[in-house]
């Protein structure tokens, strides 16, 4: 592609060129752990009534638990802004859910967030923070300035954040093509195996089916600064036409400068009627429009430098031992954490998590029948879980065992 022929798009801190012409058709986006919702264009006066209205119905609401309104707080910070913080269900007061509103250029922005009950406070604060941080912008507007790049706007702060960002853009002249690229900066989202022994894999499984594969590239790709694997095949679809899979994934370092990134170029789709379409690109076309899109991923360059959160912050004093942090909440502190439940969990009751992580749910293992044990195979589960930090770093061992000492369970960190 040219200059003159190219839609570039920003996706999170990363740019991605493709045919001039290509529109958005989806996307997903996380900044600090907080959803941002479409963004709808709408005037002022109807903005006011909709966080009026949405304010009204979580105060006449009643908690189940507490028998009161399920508004917690609301919170004018600036102009045309408001936080809302409420109960996140009726029936339970474990979790609250903040939501903000903030109106920009003919623009409704909303962000939400789910924290802890005894973290109201800070969820609101770091609310504040990132509707401070808000830009409007259209899709080809490329900030010069460092920050996170979402389907209709801009969060500007040249610190990295735990960001995560989707997003599909259908293929200008080509109806049944789309890309999509997926950014994750945790190490929660690195996958068991590599991406091509994970399609070695789905081969064996498809049988006889994947005589219809046609595999036309595989192998390691790196661009840029992530190494990665690609896999480039054709296959029928529903409709018994062909189309393209390509893939390209890097699993990354588990950091927020080197994510966990996959781009898929995918030829063939249905139609929004749900009907089965022919591909328009041969073999050929087809890899040469992947490898233009794909060597066109890079990081959006700025006049600032980028920075981890971790880098350009003064160091923070560690977390007494016995915080306690629920799955799907980010780890607050780097060490040995140990679930609540009872009973034999894979990777130990204590594991190492990293401070940014989401805490993950714990795989219980149950009792094997017969027929597991034939094939070798251990019957698990998941459980949504409660952590306590049990130890540090620098100090794991004794501070296990100290805390050990109380629940009767003196395994050694990792132990399995």
């Amino acid at each position: 592609m040219t200059q003159s022929t190219k839609s570039t798009f920003c996706i999170g801190r990363f740019l991605i060129d493709v045919p001039e012409g290509s529109q958005p058709s989806g996307g997903n986006y996380k900044y600090d752990f907080i959803s941002i919702e479409p963004v709808k264009q709408k005037p002022i006066d109807e903005f006011e009534k909709e966080v009026a209205t949405r304010e009204e119905q979580l105060r006449v609401a009643k908690n189940n638990r507490t028998k009161q309104s399920m508004l917690l707080q609301s919170v004018r910070p600036a102009e045309n802004t408001r936080i809302l913080a409420s109960w996140e269900v009726a029936a339970s007061t474990a979790q609250i859910k903040v939501s903000g509103y903030r109106w920009l250029d003919g623009s409704r922005f909303l962000l939400e967030d789910t924290v802890d009950d005894d973290k109201k406070d800070a969820g609101i604060d770091s609310m504040r923070e990132a509707l401070s941080r808000l830009r409007s912008r259209g899709d080809g507007e490329m900030p010069s300035e460092p920050g996170f790049c979402f389907a209709g706007g801009f969060v500007a702060n040249p610190k990295w954040r735990n960001e995560e960002a989707a997003i599909d853009i259908d293929i200008a002249g080509h109806p049944d093509a789309f890309v999509s690229v997926w950014i994750y900066p945790l190490a929660s989202h690195k996958k068991d195996k590599p991406l091509l022994e994970r399609m070695g894999g789905l081969s064996q499984a498809l049988g006889n089916l994947a005589t219809a594969v046609r595999v036309l590239r595989k192998g390691d790709r790196q661009i840029g600064p992530y190494k990665g694997q690609e896999h480039l095949a054709s296959a029928p679809n529903s409709g018994g036409m062909r189309g393209h899979a390509f893939v390209w994934e890097t699993q990354g370092e588990g950091t927020l400068d080197m994510p966990a990134i996959k781009i898929e170029l995918t030829t063939g789709h249905q139609d929004s009627k749900g009907n089965p379409q022919q591909t328009t690109l041969s073999d050929q076309q087809a890899i040469k429009l992947w490898d233009d899109i794909l060597n066109s991923f890079r990081l959006r360059s700025t006049g600032g430098q980028l920075k981890t959160g971790a880098a350009d912050s003064a160091p923070q004093p560690p977390l007494p031992l016995g915080e306690l942090v629920a799955t799907g909440n980010a780890c607050p502190q780097t060490g040995w954490w140990q679930t609540s439940e009872p009973g034999e969990v894979a990777g130990g009751r204590r594991q190492r998590f990293v401070a940014g992580e989401a805490m993950p749910e714990a795989v219980m293992l149950g009792q094997s029948s017969i027929w597991h044990k034939l094939k070798g195979e251990r019957p698990s589960y998941r459980k949504v879980t409660v952590w306590k930090l049990v130890g540090y770093d620098d100090d794991a061992g004794g501070a296990v065992a100290r805390t050990a000492s109380h629940d009767g369970d003196a395994a050694t960190p990792g132990q399995a």
